[in-house]
């Protein structure tokens, strides 16, 4: 995984991407049973990662635009 980054430490780019490169290995069939699991549990995290950051961004621009309402 990216050069040891931790999976909080990513960004959504990095994550997605990340995420994409364990789904296409998964679906190669050339892993192992142990390392397949191992891809998914990885994918978990990453997807939750993804998930995390679409909702700050999301939150971000909700706290925006009720400002402009306010105005």
């Amino acid at each position: 995984m990216s050069g040891g980054k931790n999976v909080r430490e990513l960004s959504f780019e990095q994550a997605l991407a990340e995420l994409t490169s364990l789904v296409e290995r998964l679906e190669s069939g050339e892993l192992s049973l142990e390392e397949s699991v191992g891809a998914f549990e990885q994918g978990v995290k990453l997807s939750r990662r993804c998930e995390s950051l679409l909702d700050e961004a999301e939150q971000r621009l909700q706290v925006l635009n009720a400002g402009e309402e306010e105005a």
